[in-house]
């Protein structure tokens, strides 16, 4: 964000500029949402930073508006501080309890937060290191403390006490009823914890020069993001215009997780499926899927050589293939382990690569797998599978998700499906996006077998491996938050997820 402003000076639009534009459009948002101002009280939470300034500047607009506002500056201001001498003419209360400025106690000014109708916190923004020190940290802990207030709260950019790079939380976060982003959204507004306390979010226009949004690598997915990349469907069209997927997986004790993922690469509308598993498990797998097309693996006259034999008769069957999706319910036995490294760590030519489950277990065995795997091949970890293949630690992973995923995903050269609420998709050149999904209804088994079997299916039908990924994820968490709204938050079986894609999809292209 900071660049982008330094970007837009150059353009002739000043950071004074681009702060009158904030204070302006934070003010209106607030208008709106309350409806008329006249006889509210206003309590402004100004801190030291450009927060506390768009903070006075829209504190002074709702003055002029109709509002009863007072500022209260918690931390002595760069001198000469201009704004709140123009905030101070427009009409409005300036209390400076800085380092013991005014004579106003703690008590007091949980008086005036308690009466207020709307309270604004502009006291920290980005770029604030935590945990909060006094004297914010008291005035946060006094605003946690206000039990039945009536009080609406609107913070500015970021909820202070938010990290807006990292999503971590201090305990005495203020968790607004609306986050008023300013410009574009922040990592702090889509990924877990910190999203959690934004309530509300409504994004600000401060005037930042359109075309530099181009220069923006991340991007929050949406209806508008993923409508121009779904897969055309010609009407004169038949199943060879739609590709050809594999999925290799399956084991005793997993047979539903290849069905899972084949069935659902078809439901987003791929043209033909094979499973390639065990042939003991064909019958039982057929008789569940009968639109699957089989690949029996067939075990070699000696043993030993079963997992060679058996990548060999994958790698002969594929060449025609889109896309290879390995790993579901696959296990790690050593058949599976010999059928993984003579494929996928091998020179031979391979479809594009999609690996999940089992297929990232066997991965993360393998020294400087980086190296030895196809470029910009698909991984979709979730957090546990992401610390084995990174031996950072899960707590590590999730308090910084997207730069997590963002470094390793440029390092290993492929693309990172980071799975989770606000799952996280990044490619090798730098681009990222965002999943806005966080909901507790896909926490049940055979979901992820379902994103694996999306975006291989996207995949078949020539979207990229950034493009499939987010059409993939989008989808899923879409068609998930739809079937939440009539069964709640629990008890979605995986083949029901996958039964609604279609549905999902017909909207999207609606």
């Amino acid at each position: 964000m900071r660049d982008l402003e330094a970007k837009s000076e150059t353009l002739g639009i000043s950071t004074n500029e681009l702060m009158n534009n904030a204070g302006f459009s934070i003010a209106s948002h607030i208008a709106k949402n309350m409806g008329p101002l006249k006889g509210l009280k206003v309590v402004s939470l100004v801190g030291t930073g450009n927060n506390g300034s768009d903070c006075l500047i829209a504190s002074g607009h709702l003055a002029k508006w109709g509002a009863s506002v007072t500022a209260l500056i918690l931390k002595p201001r760069a001198e000469p501080d201009l704004r709140s001498q123009e905030t101070l003419e427009s009409g409005i209360s300036l209390i400076d309890i800085g380092e013991g400025k005014g004579n106003i106690s703690f008590s007091s000014v949980h008086s005036l937060l308690k009466n207020a109708h709307i309270i604004i916190d502009g006291i920290l923004g980005i770029g604030t290191s935590l945990p909060i020190r006094d004297p914010f940290k008291t005035v946060l802990s006094d605003i946690r403390d206000l039990n039945g207030k009536k009080a609406k709260v609107f913070s500015i950019d970021v909820p202070s006490g938010v990290d807006s790079d990292t999503s971590a939380v201090d305990p005495l976060a203020v968790k607004p009823d609306v986050t008023l982003a300013l410009g574009y959204l922040k990592p702090c507004h889509a990924n877990q914890p910190a999203a959690n306390f934004c309530g509300e979010i409504i994004i600000c226009d401060i005037g930042l020069p359109s075309h530099l949004s181009g220069e923006m690598d991340t991007e929050l997915l949406s209806d508008d993001y993923v409508r121009p990349i779904l897969p055309a469907r010609p009407i004169s069209s038949h199943k060879g215009s739609y590709g050809k997927g594999m999925v290799v997986g399956g084991s005793d004790n997993y047979i539903g997780a290849p069905v899972l993922a084949a069935s659902s690469a078809m439901k987003t509308g791929l043209g033909l499926v094979t499973i390639a598993t065990f042939e003991g498990l064909v019958n039982p797998m057929a008789n569940m899927f009968p639109e699957a097309t089989f690949l029996p693996l067939k075990e070699a006259e000696m043993d030993i050589g079963s997992g060679q034999h058996m990548a060999r008769q994958i790698f002969e069957a594929v060449e025609d293939y889109k896309v290879l999706l390995i790993g579901c319910g696959f296990g790690t036995s050593r058949t599976a382990d010999r059928i993984f490294q003579n494929l996928v760590l091998s020179n031979i030519k391979l479809p594009q690569l999609v690996l999940d489950a089992d297929g990232l277990n066997m991965l993360s065995k393998i020294s400087s797998w980086w190296n030895k795997i196809p470029f910009n091949s698909i991984l979709t970890p979730h957090p546990k599978e992401m610390s084995r293949l990174t031996r950072l630690s899960v707590s590590e992973i999730q308090s910084d998700r997207l730069n997590v995923a963002k470094r390793f995903s440029e390092q290993w050269g492929v693309t990172v499906v980071l799975k989770g609420a606000n799952t996280v998709i990044c490619d090798p050149n730098g681009s990222s996006t965002i999943s806005p999904y966080a909901n507790p209804i896909l926490s049940s088994a055979g979901t992820g077998d379902v994103l694996a079997g999306l975006i291989t299916g996207f995949i078949g039908q020539g979207n990229s491996p950034l493009e499939a990924s987010s059409l993939g994820v989008y989808i899923h968490g879409k068609t998930a938050d739809s079937v939440s709204l009539q069964i709640g938050s629990s008890g979605l079986l995986a083949t029901e997820l996958a039964n609604n894609v279609p549905f999902t999809i017909k909207y999207l292209r609606n």
